[in-house]
């Protein structure tokens, strides 16, 4: 459980929770995380119902860590579905500052508001759209662009077991979609600001392939390092979280950076 700061604190979720007879304790290394059992139906809870929390693996929150937001950010949360990240930045940002989320599918769009009415979050707006078709108005426009992309699912088998008997030849294409995806919203980047792609999966052709292929073609943009706390330490731009090494999802993050010129 991530922690809404704006609302409560670890330590009061932590007691409330475990009056409530839940099994909670502190993320042994992730500031403002609870790890939970024995809950039951979490959104029953009244902390969960008051908006006091909401669920998010570590992997994502990682992800959220990295974008590093400012007070202020205009930010574009380009996949944002089921709205994590956004609701993570919101946070860190204190509610202050302008996040767009965007996703393909207006249902999916409905449930990044109606978390962040429950959560409190007043800087986050939806709005559907295919991220790979360019919108000249969005150009040059916004301080951060997170996206976290469609893939193959392979490093959550352990959440969605089924995703093991998936036929690897349909997932094949997903590398020229990821591909579109990120070269269109890098358009978005203001110059000297940042662009994190992510993706759920483990494979390399979707995440490091992806990653050195833009880098390629748009010079403009370079590997930013960047550091996390716990097992996963110094980076030199990117990382693949792993289930047995880190104890998250599957996970693939790179941070670049666009040059002042």
């Amino acid at each position: 459980l991530q922690v809404n700061t704006l609302k409560t604190t670890p330590q009061a979720l932590l007691e409330e929770l475990t009056q409530a007879g839940v099994q909670a304790q502190p993320h042994p290394w992730l500031e403002g995380c609870l790890l939970v059992s024995g809950s039951g139906d979490l959104e029953q809870l009244p902390a969960f119902q008051a908006g006091k929390c909401y669920v998010q693996d570590t992997a994502a929150r990682l992800c959220a860590l990295a974008a590093d937001p400012k007070l202020g950010d205009k930010v574009l949360d380009a996949c944002a579905a089921p709205g994590g990240k956004s609701f993570a930045m919101a946070l860190a940002m204190g509610d202050r500052g302008d996040i767009l989320a965007r996703d393909l599918h207006e249902n999916k769009l409905r449930r990044i508001r109606s978390g962040a009415r429950r959560l409190g979050l007043e800087c986050i707006r939806t709005a559907a759209a295919d991220g790979r078709e360019f919108q000249p108005e969005l150009a040059d426009t916004f301080d951060l662009v997170v996206a976290d992309v469609p893939c193959s699912g392979l490093g959550i088998i352990r959440k969605k077991p089924d995703i093991r008997y998936k036929d690897l030849q349909e997932t094949e294409g997903l590398p020229a979609i990821q591909s579109a995806l990120l070269a269109n919203l890098s358009r978005y980047v203001r110059p000297g600001c940042a662009l994190v792609y992510s993706t759920c999966t483990v494979l390399r052709r979707e995440n490091q392939d992806v990653i050195k292929a833009f880098l390629d073609t748009h010079r403009q943009f370079t590997l930013e390092p960047f550091s996390l706390p716990g097992p996963v330490g110094s980076t030199t731009g990117e990382i693949t979280l792993w289930p047995h090494i880190h104890g998250t999802d599957g996970f693939f993050i790179a941070k670049l950076r666009r040059s002042n010129g």
